[in-house]
């Protein structure tokens, strides 16, 4: 069987959090300010989530008062220069009013004023959860040519993150529909992944993924892992990264006590994962672990970056610049991206 948190979401979230001072406070970045960020947060913010925690949004004020006018003209800002001075009522968004951008930001491109104040955002919501200040963080997208043109050279936001808080070893997870995948590559060049996958990455990322099924509470995680090549290289004829790191890397795990399974044939294992008993699946490259997982979920899977010393949550889509300011962005999945951080949290663990 796949995992289910329901029945821990449940418990936790709809029966344990019945105070609001007991719900966690979450840190909601606001993202590129010329996407459609702002756009989901001032459509799922307060009312959607106060019943399972107390979101407080990082970035431009006026960014969000100009997008509530327009998504949600019942809710008004409330600023806030640090976490202890927010509301949290369903008529008020609390704002901790930073990254300041002008209010004829072009929207739908990308600009070294956006990627500026989005960088600024997500730094000032680090430190506040490295502070213990917040419970977690949950980031609205960013465009990395915009972040890229502000001088900030991150492939993403987990780079970035494991910057910001020194971290040296970090995995990008999707969870959704019952499904956790995880990428041993993110965002390189297709033509550089093979390079990449050498028995150290391997192994590395298969123990933070490991590490983090059991801090969720997982006794003994079960994680399936895919080849890179097709038909995992049958046997050398599309290539030998299978022979030359997978399986030595397996091999190592299972040695220490790990249950690790494969290297499984990625079509193969996707389309019978029903029936495969794993708590992960371990992927080789981005496209091959973010197609099935973005199927399976329907548009509600959610990003976890594993191995920080905070919890970050986010939304399974980019800027969507294509649609920005034209008011048809969904924020469903911003609503489960504060769903999985109110569950993951450790105020979540202490109202269990």
């Amino acid at each position: 069987m796949l995992y289910s948190h329901s029945s821990y979401l449940k418990h936790t979230v709809l029966e344990g959090f019945i105070d609001l001072e007991t719900r966690p406070l979450i840190a909601v970045t606001l993202g590129d300010p010329a996407g459609i960020g702002p756009e989901i947060i001032a459509k799922a913010l307060p009312g959607r989530v106060l019943d399972f925690c107390r979101p407080l949004v990082i970035g431009d004020a006026a960014s969000v008062e100009r997008h509530l006018q327009q998504y949600n003209p019942a809710v008004t800002v409330h600023k806030v220069t640090c976490p202890k001075d927010a509301r949290f009522e369903a008529n008020q968004l609390d704002v901790l009013d930073c990254a300041h951008v002008p209010a004829d930001l072009p929207m739908a491109r990308p600009s070294a004023q956006s990627g500026r104040a989005a960088v600024e955002a997500i730094r000032k919501a680090v430190d506040l959860a490295v502070a213990n200040e917040v419970h977690a963080i949950t980031t609205a997208p960013i465009n990395k040519e915009a972040i890229h043109l502000a001088g900030h050279l991150y492939p993403g936001h987990t780079e970035m993150l494991a910057d910001f808080t020194r971290t040296e070893h970090v995995g990008l997870m999707l969870a959704g529909g019952n499904l956790r995948v995880v990428l041993a590559t993110t965002h390189v060049p297709l033509e550089q992944v093979k390079a990449l996958i050498t028995k150290e990455r391997v192994e590395t990322i298969l123990r933070v993924t490991h590490k983090w099924l059991t801090q969720i509470g997982i006794e003994r995680p079960r994680i399936a892992v895919t080849g890179l090549n097709p038909h995992c290289g049958d046997g050398g004829v599309f290539g030998d990264e299978e022979a030359t790191a997978i399986v030595p890397a397996l091999d190592t795990l299972r040695a220490e006590g790990m249950d690790v399974t494969g290297p499984h044939s990625a079509d193969a294992l996707f389309g019978r994962i029903h029936k495969t008993p794993c708590d992960a699946v371990v992927t080789m490259y981005h496209d091959q672990g973010m197609i099935p997982i973005k199927m399976a979920s329907m548009g509600s899977a959610v990003n976890i970056t594993l191995g920080l010393p905070i919890l970050r949550t986010s939304v399974d889509h980019g800027t969507a610049y294509d649609i920005a300011g034209q008011g048809i962005a969904s924020a469903d999945s911003l609503v489960e991206a504060l769903r999985m951080a109110a569950v993951l949290s450790p105020t979540a663990h202490a109202a269990s």
